[in-house]
């Protein structure tokens, strides 16, 4: 049943107000919460529908009383107008709410039992709508004030508070019952493999990092270790198994990651394509000739956008579901280049990377795309023994660590002993995989075609 709907059938219980707003309601909620007992107890009812912030009261006083009564619920007290009195008195609220004289008006408007929860999605429908109206009042406002070359920022933004709000995760939704009641479907589902969200394109890595929807999988390393090389290589293993693929490129232009692309598809040599002209021989034009046609067919899509915020990212995640029917693998190189969608100059690195982080894990989640984010290391690893990084040594915060289902820490011997009897080989150490084990598998690095390959011989001789 509708917000609208659920107004109509109780005529007698709303206010006539043109305002998104029903004081009536509130009170009818309140009200029966302070008339419960052992037997009738509605307060599990309305806080699975009101949002667990307190923010759905219209009434700031109505707000103040309704948490005095989870106070008292969650400490297993009676919710009775004396007790809630009582808690009100000890927090100082008391006189904020009306005294004891208010609290019994609003005990004597209580709905019964069967209406708690219809009354609560009234109450929780108009302050949605009052959101709606707010974060539309801020577009208009933040739309007078921006400068053009701050419109697209401007409207990720403003998109991205509204898709937010219409993500709406009040009620049940199925998210809270016994344990037995989905098992067997569960039971059931085991029967049938579950294939990755997203592949990599490296055997063994893709055997122990099984991606799934709204995994967040963090890529890190020291500078020149091959971070955009694997990622890249990643993009284009994914987009060649038919899934579509999003490479948000902030560190690196258009030129420089198509010339990538060219390079590690065609095997021809990156310095030839980067110094163009007579460098690109004969033989390095019919290799790439010979691509064209995969390339222009990959559901690889590239952006270039130097300024990077969740909303954009979130934005572009929508736009490919509604084109491709699938959540994209996202990859974005790299995180700590990227702003936060609240412009905030006071923001230390350290608060800026924490909030990015913590928002591209919503987004993750709420889209079930697969994102996996470029990070650099600190100087760490590099006064250690052996040079090997450590997932202490996430540079910026120790957010990206908390929130990532996956994270890959790269290493070569030969970046700090040339002469190394392992000069060509990239180590991968798995430090964090909630999907599976952690463990270091060993790569084989072609920096001169801008990729990693397996270790095998005849994938590196045919690939």
């Amino acid at each position: 049943m509708s917000v609208s709907d659920q107004a109509l059938s109780l005529p007698e219980q709303l206010d006539e107000s043109p305002e998104a707003v029903s004081v009536s309601a509130e009170a009818a909620i309140l009200g029966a919460c302070m008339m419960a007992t052992r037997d009738y107890d509605p307060i599990p009812d309305a806080s699975r529908v009101l949002s667990d912030e307190g923010d759905d009261w219209y009434r700031p006083q109505h707000e103040t009383l309704w948490r005095a009564i989870l106070a008292l619920h969650a400490r297993s007290k009676p919710t009775g107008v004396p007790m809630v009195e009582a808690e009100l008195r000890r927090s100082g609220d008391l006189a904020r709410v009306g005294g004891f004289v208010q609290l019994s008006q609003i005990a004597s408007q209580a709905c019964t039992s069967v209406e708690v929860e219809s009354y609560a999605e009234i109450v929780h429908g108009y302050a949605r709508l009052r959101r709606y109206q707010q974060t539309l009042t801020r577009g208009m406002q933040t739309a007078r004030q921006s400068d053009p070359t701050g419109v697209t920022d401007a409207i990720a933004a403003h998109q991205a508070e509204l898709e937010h709000l219409a993500a709406d995760h009040s009620g049940e939704d199925g998210l809270f019952g016994r344990f037995a009641d989905g098992l067997q479907d569960h039971l059931k589902g085991l029967e049938t493999t579950v294939e990755a969200a997203a592949l990599t394109g490296l055997t063994d890595l893709d055997q122990v990092l099984k991606m799934r929807p709204g995994n967040v999988i963090v890529v890190a390393g020291r500078p020149a270790m091959g971070k955009s090389a694997m990622t890249l290589g990643v993009a284009l293993a994914n987009a060649a198994s038919g899934r579509a693929t999003l490479v948000h490129s902030i560190e690196m232009g258009q030129s420089e990651v198509t010339n990538r692309v060219l390079s590690s598809r065609s095997r021809v040599a990156l310095h030839h394509l980067m110094e163009g002209g007579p460098a690109v021989t004969d033989d390095d034009w019919s290799r790439i000739a010979r691509r064209l046609p995969d390339l222009a067919a990959l559901p690889l899509w590239m952006d270039y956008t130097p300024r990077v915020t969740p909303g954009l990212v979130r934005t572009r995640i929508k736009s490919l579901i509604r084109q491709t029917g699938q959540p994209p693998l996202v990859v974005i190189d790299y995180v700590q280049l990227m702003y936060t969608d609240q412009r905030n100059s006071r923001q230390t690195p350290y608060e800026r990377v924490s909030e990015v982080s913590r928002e591209l894990k919503i987004i993750a989640e709420e889209t079930g795309a697969v994102l996996i984010c470029c990070a650099q290391l600190n100087r760490g690893s590099e006064h250690r023994e052996g040079k090997r990084p450590q997932t202490s040594d996430l540079r910026d915060s120790g957010q990206l660590e908390q929130d990532a289902s996956g994270i890959i820490l790269l290493h070569r011997e030969d970046a700090y002993t040339p002469d190394s009897p392992r000069a060509g080989e990239s180590d991968l150490i798995l430090s964090k995989n909630r999907n599976g084990p952690t463990c270091t598998i060993t790569v084989a690095h072609q920096f001169h075609y801008s990729r990693l390959r397996d270790m095998s011989t005849e994938n590196n001789l045919n690939a």
